[in-house]
């Protein structure tokens, strides 16, 4: 990338930061009425009855009476539980009652969720429809460019007995093969060749390398060596003493991506957004980083944070066996196992340069992640490259 083209892009994202910024203030001091039905509502309490039944009601003939907005946590976006009373009792294929919204009222939620926004919205209406998978049912999306408005709303899963995991959920291997089982079900779906490649190019959703730069743009390379330092004594000596391998094995597993055949990935598939179904199933939510790549990404990423350092160990092996068999078995898909293990090993980077910028976030991103989480998977994915000697055998 040349030094003007740098600066363009630079420019650019100034521009926007500021527009979007400038649309956030606005909100918050003139609060828009409640009485609007504006398709992107700005947060959560404008979501009214009248909202509600003008754009998730009318089609299905169903008006909201009254709704309720109920707790909740922030993040990247910020997240909220509805309990909505609609015109006729819930029943079979009904509108739920109660609901989940993810709303970005703020202007960092607004810059820092912009292309997620984007990515989400067409993955759970356009992509999750299509996949025999556990996933959450999105029953509105929307967002607005000019504003950075953006709003997801849900059937709250917990209504239904999930559990979501966190850093401390013990995964056994059960649930361990649930995931990868998911994923090879994600992935092969558009790795088949029976799928046109160009049909996957065209998709509206961002590549990885994209992904990988707006961060980068934002400071993450620069968090990423904070964070480094910081959890210095949850990092193998070995690999410490190589740190400053870290970050270019991280680039040379996004340019990766551009050298192998496309597929979907999730992208974040962290253990924080898996959830337990009451039947024992493995369900993947918060689609917001979904983009066009390398299977691999998600298999590195899932097992490496997901699973306890030993019981890593003891599965991963078993664990890439049984997703490459899925995909040769059920897609038609073969890749061969030295290939695998390789793609594997190099997207440990990728991975972990998702958790060291939310230990230490760069200038303008929220906290996204509580400390003892991103210090969890950063241990647990420095371990994963230090036992692989990942930086030598990629």
């Amino acid at each position: 990338m040349s030094v003007t083209h740098m600066l363009e892009v630079s420019a650019k994202n100034l521009r926007t930061r500021a527009r979007i910024s400038a649309h956030a203030v606005f909100d918050i001091l003139a609060r828009p009425c409640r009485d609007t039905v504006d398709p992107t509502p700005w947060h959560a309490p404008a979501i009214t009855p009248d909202w509600l039944t003008e754009h998730v009601g009318r089609d299905r003939g169903v008006r909201a009476l009254g709704v309720e907005v109920t707790g909740g946590d922030n993040g990247s976006s910020v997240r909220r539980s509805l309990t909505v009373d609609w015109s006729r009792p819930a029943v079979t294929g009904d509108l739920p009652r109660h609901l989940f919204v993810k709303v970005t009222p703020t202007a960092l939620t607004r810059i820092s969720s912009g292309m997620a926004a984007r990515a989400e919205g067409f993955a759970l209406t356009a992509i999750r429809p299509d996949l025999a998978i556990e996933a959450p049912v999105c029953l509105y999306s929307s967002r607005d460019s000019i504003s950075g408005r953006s709003i997801h709303l849900f059937e709250d899963l917990r209504a239904h007995g999930v559990t979501f995991c966190n850093h401390t959920t013990v995964i056994d291997r059960a649930r361990a093969d649930g995931i990868v089982d998911l994923l090879a079900e994600l992935h092969g779906t558009y790795l088949s060749p029976r799928v046109d490649r160009e049909q996957v190019d065209a998709l509206p959703l961002p590549r990885y390398e994209q992904f990988f730069d707006v961060g980068k743009a934002g400071g993450t390379d620069a968090g990423h060596e904070a964070a480094i330092t910081q959890a210095a004594h949850l990092v193998p000596d070995r690999l410490l003493k190589r740190r400053d391998e870290i970050w270019p094995a991280a680039e040379r597993a996004r340019d990766a991506h551009a050298a192998a055949p496309r597929t979907v990935i999730h992208s974040d598939v962290h253990l924080g957004n898996w959830y337990i179904t009451p039947d024992g199933r493995m369900g993947l939510a918060d689609w917001a980083c979904a983009c066009k790549g390398l299977w691999a990404r998600d298999v590195a990423y899932a097992v490496t944070t997901a699973l306890a350092i030993d019981d890593r160990r003891r599965w991963e092996m078993a664990m890439l066996d049984r997703y490459l068999r899925c995909l040769r078995d059920r897609f038609g898909v073969t890749v061969e196992v030295d290939e695998a293990l390789r793609a594997y090993r190099q997207q440990m980077f990728a991975a972990l340069v998702m958790w060291t910028p939310t230990l230490c976030p760069a200038p303008g991103f929220p906290d996204m992640q509580p400390e003892a989480t991103s210090l969890e998977m950063i241990h647990r994915i420095c371990t994963a490259i230090d036992d692989h000697q990942a930086l030598d055998a990629i």
